[in-house]
């Protein structure tokens, strides 16, 4: 049975629900690692050079990880059900709409609150005053390049020139293709796109 409260990259809430998730997933690592760590001592004569110890120790680095994805996501924020819904609304027909995303370069997470692929253009929205959009834009702009891709990339923290150039962009279900084949590769580098941009996304 599909778990209804589970959230996916780009889903409205995914940050919230991954918060939740690592939080608990640490607590409960550590407290079974307390639990293991104290039946040692209890079974052993409170000595803590034992077996237990030694599995309660490989209970702590799970969690260790667990917790530092949670400290990672700490400072951002879920975006509303009515952002997402301006969003939505418009957005041109065929876009691809991703929420809550923070991505991860190897000096710092940022978040894009709003990533929209259109027929040929990635546009981002930071939704958050401490971002630096000019920089969220050089990564993405700079991994989509690395990686072979030639869609033209603008990030904002302006939330009402985001949704014009969204209301203004070419819609991606309105392109005439020549032939199936055509198409076929429209649809196929769309998707690649969206899973190296899920690649790069906490």
């Amino acid at each position: 049975m599909k778990n209804e409260n589970r959230k996916g990259k780009g889903e409205v809430g995914y940050i919230s629900y991954m918060k939740k998730k690592e939080l608990l997933f640490a607590l409960g690592l550590f407290l079974a690692a307390a639990a293991v760590f104290v039946t040692g001592l209890a079974l052993n004569d409170w000595n803590k050079g034992n077996v237990f110890t030694i599995a309660a120790a490989v209970l702590i680095i799970p969690m260790a990880r667990f917790l530092t994805q949670f400290i990672l996501l700490l400072p951002f924020k879920s975006v509303s059900e009515e952002i997402a819904a301006e969003v939505e609304q418009a957005a041109t027909g065929g876009s691809i709409i991703y929420a809550d995303n923070v991505i991860a370069s190897t000096e710092k997470a940022m978040q894009l609150s709003f990533i929209v692929i259109t027929s040929d253009k990635v546009f981002g929205y930071t939704g958050r005053e401490k971002e630096d959009a000019a920089k969220c834009r050089e990564y993405l702009s700079s991994t989509l390049r690395r990686r072979g891709y030639d869609f033209k990339v603008t990030v904002t923290d302006d939330k009402a020139k985001f949704l014009n150039m969204l209301k203004s962009s070419d819609s991606a279900a309105g392109i005439r293709f020549e032939n199936e084949e055509a198409k076929q590769r429209f649809d196929e580098t769309r998707s690649a796109l969206c899973r190296d941009l899920e690649s790069i996304m906490v």
